[in-house]
């Protein structure tokens, strides 16, 4: 097979290129690109590399732990967990500042461990092994259902039927300790589930000991509680599950620099302007939360502004798809053309814009939460004529990687 190394992508003719055999299998194809362009070839190899050798080994550390790593974890995990007693109940909290009863979850694995779990108490009951309640430890996570037929409360098992958990109502709210036997709690019960490894009963107690001041404390305020969740309607009020339809909407606004790294005949750096996003999205409990939103973006490169209608889907804390129409204000042209004229393109309403959004871990302040994002969408723009164009071509001028700041709010914020 010839390959043409000398020639420049703007010299690459179809005459030329039938020197490359594979070239009418993938006409117009990242393939020549990456073979005229050796660092983006070894780019692309090394992160394929690093995702096939590291992506497993992360999902595997956590099953490799031996029974003594365990033990170690769930005893640091749990000790963690005590100093979050007496944190006021915010719904949709992680902090502090405030927190439900997943955000309570989450945050302690994460910062204890460095493990992310759910931040959901349905999501985290799909993401744990389940386990018969004999077979309980230390550590593992107990579930309720306290508003109707669904997973809707999570606690963090400590051992002699003790629990830690961020509460709502009752006398005593937000983080307390309560027991598996009160009525209420044996009631609503559901099941146990794990995401560390058994340790085994020898060494339960080791775990077991160490709680054993905090059961004793926890024992008067734990029944109180109780027969005050008891007496409440359904119980909603133990998991913030059972709020309103606003309660469970979050408001984010995000504002990115818009960039791409190559044109039609070249690769270089390119700044493709400014987006604003608004979206809302439901939160009802589930992996999967809905959203709706809009964006603004002017991009000086096409020379035109741009306003996607967007339909969205959460899958997790830091990661939306999303896909929807654009409207088109102006005459676009194919950006990054240096020399000569560049060719006018038309954007398309239907099929618009499809993208993916990846978010970091947040900071938080109260209710509000600040993140970095990074944005890689891909908008259609056809000929005048409404006709497909080339891939490079497409692919050149929709292609477009957004980087940023999102802040996010509850809707009942400003309700």
């Amino acid at each position: 097979m010839k390959i043409l190394l000398s020639y420049s992508m703007t010299q690459l003719s179809k005459k030329s290129c039938k020197n490359i055999s594979f070239y009418f299998i993938f006409p117009d194809s990242w393939v020549i690109i990456a073979i005229m362009y050796k660092p983006l070839l070894k780019i692309i190899a090394c992160l394929i590399v690093c995702w096939v050798v590291c992506v497993p080994s992360f999902c595997q550390a956590i099953q490799s732990m031996s029974p003594n790593e365990s033990l170690e974890a769930r005893q640091k995990m749990i000790a963690y967990s005590k100093q979050f007693v007496g944190v006021p109940y915010v719904y949709g909290g992680a902090s502090r500042s405030g927190m439900d009863c997943s955000g309570f979850i989450f945050t302690v694995a994460n910062d204890a461990l460095g493990i992310k779990l759910p931040r959901s108490s349905a999501g985290l009951y799909s993401s744990v092994r389940i386990i018969k309640d004999s077979e309980k430890e230390p550590g593992d996570l107990v579930f309720f259902k306290t508003a109707g037929s669904k997973i809707s409360h999570v606690g963090l098992y400590m051992g002699n039927n003790q629990f830690i958990h961020a509460a709502s109502d009752g006398p005593n709210t937000g983080v307390i300790i309560s027991s598996l036997k009160e009525s209420y709690w044996s009631r609503t019960y559901a099941g146990s589930g794990r995401f560390l490894p058994a340790i085994g009963e020898e060494r339960v107690a080791l775990v077991a000991e160490d709680d054993s001041d905090s059961s004793a404390s926890a024992s008067s305020s734990s029944s109180e509680q109780g027969a005050i969740l008891a007496s409440t309607a359904g119980g909603s009020g133990a998991s913030g599950s059972g709020d309103g339809f606003f309660q469970k909407v979050a408001i984010d606004a995000t504002l990115t620099g818009d960039w791409t790294f190559f044109s039609v005949d070249r690769f270089h750096l390119l700044f493709r302007g400014v987006t604003l996003d608004a979206h809302a999205r439901y939160n009802g409990g589930s992996n999967l939360q809905p959203g709706l939103g809009f964006s603004f973006s002017y991009d000086p490169e096409i020379e035109a502004f741009q306003i996607p209608l967007i339909f969205s889907l959460t899958v997790m804390k830091g990661l939306r798809v999303y896909l929807g129409p654009v409207f088109t204000i102006g005459s676009p042209v194919e950006p990054g053309i240096v020399s000569g004229e560049p060719a006018s393109i038309k954007g398309s309403i239907f099929p618009g814009v499809l993208g993916v959004y990846l978010q970091t871990p947040t900071l938080k302040a109260g209710k509000v939460e600040l993140s970095l994002v990074q944005d890689i969408r891909y908008t259609v723009f056809n000929k005048p004529d409404n006709s497909a164009l080339p891939f490079l071509n497409s692919t050149a001028a929709g292609l477009v990687f957004s980087t940023g700041v999102r802040v996010t709010f509850p809707l009942e914020k400003f309700i």
